[in-house]
């Protein structure tokens, strides 16, 4: 049912005419109220009424990204078609077209647009410049994420010509470097110097770079002081804070993973969640992932008692969520691996926070309170390059020991002649 202000704004649209401000500015109060579809409907007829509006591309793009948000994709695709059409130079509509594209697995289609955009020849604006060190950036990480590291190099020199004071394309670039066996995988030019380059190098790319454990140590300090950070007004003190008083109930026990799919972290933890006491503890799954349908999250979404999808929820909602289920230990079993939900443990959403098994190295971070080790994953005499404290059990790794192993082992040989690599 048509509300009357509703009504009145689409007679104003299809009889008197609406400015484009006053279009985005009703679209964008619908849009607040929870009404995306009357919001995408406001937008759909003003376009329609209004064929020939030299920002009709305008209005193309605020609608796409509107439908883009609500599950429309090929609407969304269609009406930014239809805005570089009418304005070639918009260089933003090339930058989501081509993420819409990528998120319907036609890559190379995806990598097309954005360097159309990259390579649009236009006045020299800032403008201007930071969309195209965006759509290099774009095609850089989906190359990245298809093994195309070659390819992605070629993107990140652009990046880092461009803007070489953005450290996460220039620790991207040494990760495509390394992904290529090129050494040395920092390599200095006339705008970037060595000391830069280690400062933006994610901390991942520097354990494959050097085992100095100082080095690590620092790169892992300065990028969660980067990009793991939060306001201090962000902290939740009422559960950073908390006592754990098991008076009458279980532990509380919560594991951030963008991995409990058919991934080898995955893989390691299935028989783990089975195996909790749950007369002592009570087991929380927060999944950060990609979308998962498969057995092995199948499985683990059967064998935890809380199983909750913080994908789409900002780092404060996750946060708050973590601190409403009043969790006692959470796992950050991610660490600085990619899908990474650092900022979260930032905020402080339960009073003990602990670093284990995706990423065996320190978070360098000033709220991970311990990292479960062993003897040989985290070294005693190199304790003290850890911030956080060291925890160490016989075997820092779990096995499934339920997962099927094959009856036959093939040798190399057969397998290379096999072609089945």
């Amino acid at each position: 049912m048509v509300e009357s202000d509703d009504l009145a704004v689409l007679q104003t649209i299809t009889t008197q005419g609406l400015s484009l401000g006053d279009l985005i500015n009703a679209a964008g109060r619908y849009t607040d109220a929870g009404q995306s579809a009357m919001a995408e409907q406001v937008y759909k007829i003003w376009i329609q009424f209004n064929p020939d509006h030299p920002q009709l591309f305008i209005a193309l793009f605020n609608c796409a990204t509107l439908q883009s948000g609500i599950g429309g994709t090929e609407a969304a695709m269609a009406n930014l078609e239809r805005a570089i059409a009418l304005n070639p130079d918009f260089l933003p509509a090339y930058i989501n077209l081509g993420g819409l594209q990528e998120r319907a697995g036609a890559l190379e289609v995806a990598i097309t647009t954005w360097n159309a955009a990259a390579t649009r020849p236009l006045a020299i604006t800032g403008s201007n410049a930071h969309y195209v060190f965006s759509a290099y950036k774009q095609m850089a990480r989906a190359l990245l994420e298809a093994q195309q590291a070659g390819r992605a190099e070629t993107a990140l020199w652009r990046c880092a010509d461009l803007d070489p004071t953005q450290l996460d394309a220039v620790g991207q670039l040494v990760a495509a470097r390394l992904g290529q066996c090129k050494w040395p995988p920092l390599e200095p030019w006339e705008r970037v110097d060595r000391r830069a380059l280690l400062k933006g190098i994610n901390p991942l790319s520097v354990a494959a770079y050097s085992d100095d454990p100082l080095l690590q140590l620092g790169a892992a300090a300065a990028f969660t002081e980067r990009d793991g950070s939060c306001a201090p007004e962000a902290i939740i003190a009422e559960r950073r804070d908390a006592p754990i008083d098991l008076t009458g109930r279980r532990l509380r026990v919560g594991y951030v993973s963008s991995d409990l799919r058919d991934h080898a972290v995955g893989y390691l933890m299935a028989e783990l969640f089975e195996l909790h006491d749950r007369e002592k503890v009570e087991v929380f799954a927060y999944y950060c992932g990609p979308p998962a349908t498969d057995a092995l999250n199948a499985r683990t979404r059967a064998a935890v008692e809380h199983y909750t999808d913080i994908r789409g929820m900002t780092d404060d909602q996750a946060a708050r969520r973590i601190a409403d289920d009043q969790i006692d230990i959470l796992v950050d079993v991610n660490g600085h691996t990619r899908d990474s939900r650092t900022p979260v443990f930032a905020r402080r959403p339960a009073p003990i926070l602990v670093n284990w098994l995706g990423y065996p190295g320190t978070m360098g971070s000033p709220f991970h309170h311990y990292i479960i080790g062993d003897p040989w994953i985290t070294p005693p005499e190199l304790e003290r390059f850890y911030s956080e404290a060291v925890r160490r059990i016989p075997c820092y790794q779990p096995n499934d020991r339920k997962r099927i192993v094959a009856e036959a082992r093939p040798s190399f040989s057969r397998v290379m002649e096999s072609g089945d690599r």
